[in-house]
């Protein structure tokens, strides 16, 4: 695991506490029970199993997965029902991390073929945020799919900080990633922007 600035793991604990206590969303308080379930990976999962079809891909990582609902749920779509996204993706091989839930806080030990990080990227303090980008190619050997927000959140901290932390325009994610492309040439880049 990459080392990071003590922010980096106040902001963690941070997550923490919205996952067991809830947050902040504008006037209204959103309880732990319903924060950061994991469904904005939703729009995402046809675009993803295109993905994972195109790279042959038999193992994968959601890299800040939240509650991870959609992996452990059934769900209907076009009228068919699936046990949830693995049966979905028809991939067995799937590792949840997000150090903010404690049943899913074990960092990997290993790379997976393919790497999913949606709407995590943002959130990451800036000083560490080419660190923690870095992190995320060490753990896949085929493709990494992030979607990156580039617009404040809706929710806060307690001290009145939006939690989007990292806030670039499409242009500079673009050069940062393309950086990125010739350092791990050999691991595809899916970057998708929500605005």
């Amino acid at each position: 695991m990459n080392k990071y600035s003590e922010y980096y793991y106040e902001v963690i604990e941070k997550y923490k506490l919205f996952h067991k206590n809830g947050i902040n969303k504008g006037n209204i308080n959103k309880p732990g029970s319903t924060t950061f379930l994991g469904y904005s990976l939703s729009k995402w999962i046809f675009k993803i199993q295109d993905i994972i079809n195109i790279n042959q891909c038999n193992s994968l990582i959601d890299f800040g997965c939240g509650k991870g609902l959609l992996y452990k749920n059934k769900f209907k779509i076009d009228g068919n029902e699936y046990k949830n996204l693995s049966d979905f993706w028809n991939i067995k091989n799937i590792y949840l991390y997000d150090p903010g839930i404690e049943e899913f806080s074990t960092y990997p030990k290993k790379k997976f073929d393919g790497l999913i990080c949606t709407d995590v990227i943002e959130h990451i303090p800036e000083e560490d945020v080419i660190n923690f980008i870095n992190g995320l190619f060490k753990l896949s050997n085929k493709f990494i799919f992030v979607v990156i927000a580039t617009v404040p959140a809706s929710k806060y901290f307690d001290d009145g900080n939006n939690i989007h932390l990292c806030l670039k325009s499409k242009d500079n994610w673009e050069k940062i990633f393309l950086d990125f492309k010739v350092k791990y040439p050999k691991i595809n880049q899916y970057v998708y922007f929500n605005d």
